[in-house]
Formats: structure tokens, sequence, C-alpha cells
């Protein structure tokens, strides 16, 4: 019978991360829970247009409490299903978990079978909550951590089998038993996102870094030195005298980035509002002031709509022709900000006071305005379409290095090489 010489267990997180983490949820699910419920228990109470309104809240309680919990249940399935390796005296078995089909898929292989080690680096996420540390020590969020990537045959196929550590020394007690068979070991500085990739292998196999070694007791004490040679021999690449070729390709690709970068930066709904957009909204606040002013002192009618109709719509087409550039969210935008500002115009508690009623039918068209701003989005865009798209950012265009090949057929001067 085998004897298992070493366990390699995927690290639960720390008791304090995993009670910090659980309470964070549970007050989450109560918070979502209060504003499902609350906004019931205050109409039941108070019956009056604040209430009526609270009612929005409650589908907004419901994702959350539902969110939450998925991601509760998310977090206690990957603290208890954790992967496995045991290492024997004649072979490996090791049991992995998928998070995606929540299955677990065991194999095992005989060391004999084993024909490359490579030791490298993966990258640990939240690497702080799986490490025991001191009060107020403070540990980096990702952190590289100890990699063996074991290649074994089976049949006529190649696999390979990662086993991640977060202390060098697990990995030294492996080595101790494999790492001293005449089985071919490797420094790599490859990093794998998903080793379940096919191409894995082949990327480990391609690194052009890659380095044979013998182990001598201690795989960090030789990793460290083949780091420190590549970061200088990256260094040196970068001081050297670029050609023509790699200058040119280096401003193409710093073109490319600004180009992604304007893109981005269009993508996103505030920058694109602009302060002339944003002065639509104090605008139609002092509108809105006046009108429920002019309802308290009998010059309108409360419970006409037409005028706060008008207002919204009017302020939402200036609004949407103004900002620099058309986003979808900003039709929720401007419908919230609309709403939240017309709050502030009366603070009457007397259902009957013209200027609480005014001021409530502001709130209503606000409110129900969502699907309006909607429809005039999509006009106003359309009318907008040709400004919109001359404010877009060019493209860079590559230049292409022409080959002495190349110029003797377009007519140049042989052995002349250029730019276009």
């Amino acid at each position: 019978m085998s004897l298992v010489l070493h366990e390699q267990r995927k690290p639960r997180m720390q008791p304090f991360y995993w009670v910090l983490t659980f309470e964070m949820h549970v007050l989450g699910m109560l918070l979502g829970l209060a504003m499902t419920v609350g906004p019931l228990i205050l109409l039941y109470y108070w019956t009056n247009v604040w209430t009526w309104i609270s009612l929005i809240a409650i589908p907004v309680g419901i994702y959350m409490g539902i969110k939450i919990w998925n991601s509760l249940k998310g977090h206690i399935w990957f603290n208890t299903h954790l992967d496995e390796y045991l290492l024997y005296d004649d072979h490996v078995e090791y049991t992995r978990w998928d998070p995606e089909t929540r299955e677990a898929s065991k194999g095992s292989f005989w060391i004999s079978d084993l024909k490359e080690i490579y030791y490298g680096r993966y990258v640990m996420q939240y690497s702080y909550a799986y490490q025991k540390s001191k009060m107020r020590e403070s540990l980096p969020m990702v952190e590289l951590m100890p990699m063996l990537y074991l290649v074994a045959t089976e049949g006529m196929k190649d696999r390979v089998v990662a086993i991640p550590f977060i202390d060098a020394m697990e990995a030294n007690r492996w080595l101790e038993v494999i790492g001293k068979k005449d089985i071919p070991l490797y420094l790599t500085s490859i990093l794998i996102p998903d080793i379940e990739d096919e191409s894995a292998l082949d990327l480990l196999r391609e690194d052009e870094d890659l380095e044979r070694t013998e182990f001598d007791g201690n795989i960090e004490r030789q990793f460290r030195p083949y780091m420190e040679q590549l970061i200088q021999r990256s260094e040196e690449a970068e001081d050297r005298e670029l050609t023509e070729e790699e200058l040119n390709q280096v401003e193409y690709d710093m073109q490319m980035l600004e180009y992604e970068e304007a893109l981005q930066k269009r993508r996103s709904a505030f920058r694109g509002i602009g302060w002339l957009a944003w002065l639509v909204f104090p605008v139609q606040f002092a509108i809105g002031y006046w009108l429920t002013r002019q309802a308290e002192q009998g010059n309108l009618d409360p419970d006409q709509s037409v005028y706060p109709i008008l207002l919204v719509g009017f302020s939402a087409i200036l609004f949407l022709f103004l900002v620099k550039w058309m986003r979808w969210p900003q039709i929720i935008i401007f419908s919230v900000v609309t709403f939240i500002s017309f709050i502030f115009v009366d603070f009457s508690e007397i259902e009957t006071d013209p200027s609480y009623e005014m001021s409530s039918v502001l709130l209503g068209v606000a409110m129900l305005s969502l699907p309006v701003v909607g429809l005039l989005y999509m006009g106003v865009r359309y009318m907008r379409r040709r400004r919109d798209a001359s404010k877009l950012p060019p493209k860079p265009k590559p230049r292409r290095y022409q080959t002495q090949h190349e110029t003797d057929l377009s007519g140049q001067s042989p052995g002349e090489q250029y730019w276009t």
C-alpha cells in the first residue's frame, strides 16, 4: 500500500476575513430586507405621497437581497470545496473542483510517467485573506505565488497538472521526492491564466526564457537569480537604441492606446454630459420652484399637469442637445436628478396646500418621465448623428514598412526602404 508523503490543499480563507465576509453579506441582506419590507410598513401607518414614492425601493431591495445571497452561497462553496493534491511515494492523486459546473474531477498518474517539471508563478488574488498576518500588517491584494507544473504521459498524449502553493517550502518538499528522480526540471517565467486550457503545455514548452536546472534543496534560491537575470535582460533591451521599424511600431502602439482611451472616455455617460448640460437642472429647478409659488399664490391650478410635463419635456430635449456625446445611461441620470431636485421645491406637509399638490405633480411627472425621455433620446440621437460622428476620435492607420522586393515592384529605387 502506497504511503502519503505530502498533502497540498487549496487554503481556506483566514478566520478573521471569513467572519468579516460573512458579516458583510448578512448586513447587506438585512438592508435588502429593510428596503423590501420597510416601505410597506410605512405605507400601512402613514399614507401620503412620500410613502408611495418609497415603494420604488422594493424591487431594489429584492434584487439586492438575491444578489447578495447568491454571492454568499458562492463564497461558502469556494471556501469548502478545495482542490487537493496527494503525493505518494510512487504516484500523485488530485481532486479539482470546477467553479462553473460545481463538479469534482479526480485523477492520478505514476511518478515514473513524469516527463518534465516546471517551476514558476501564478497570480493569487486577495492573497491577504489566505495568509496569516499580524494586526495592522499590510499585505498586498495580489501576489505571485509558487507553482509546480507536472507533465505526465497518459497513453499517447501528454497532460499537465498544476499544483499551486502559497509557501515555497511546500514546493521544496514535493521536489525532494520527485525532483531527484532524474526528471528534467525547468524554471519558467510564463503566467498561465487558465491551466485547464489545452494550450497550457505548449505555452510552457515554447517559453523563450526557459532554463534547465537541477534541484539543490531550495528551488526558490534558484528561481530568484533566474528572475533577476530576466529583469536585467529586459532593462538592457529597453536601454538599447531602437531601430526605425521599432520606433514606428512604438509610435503606432501609443497612438492606438490614445485612441482606445478616447473611445473608453466616450463610453462614460457622466463625462459625456458636460457643464452646459448640467446647467439645465438648476434652471429646471428654478422654474419648478416658481410654478410651486404660483400655485401657492393662487395663480395656477395645482392639479394642472400641463406645465410640469412641458417643463420636464423641454428640459430633457435641451439636456440631450447640450451633452457632449450621447450615452443611454443619460436617460436614467436625467430622470433621477430631476426627481431628486423636485423633492426640494416645497417642504409643506399639508396635503391640501396648493404648493404641496403642485410639488407632488412635479414629482409624479419626474417619476414617470423615464419612458418619455427614452423616446426623446432616440429622436435627438438621430438628429445629431452627424455631429456625434464628426467628433469621434480618428483611428490611427498602421505605417507599413516596405521591403526591398516591394519597392522594386513599385518602381522605387532598389534597396530603398521606407514607411508609408
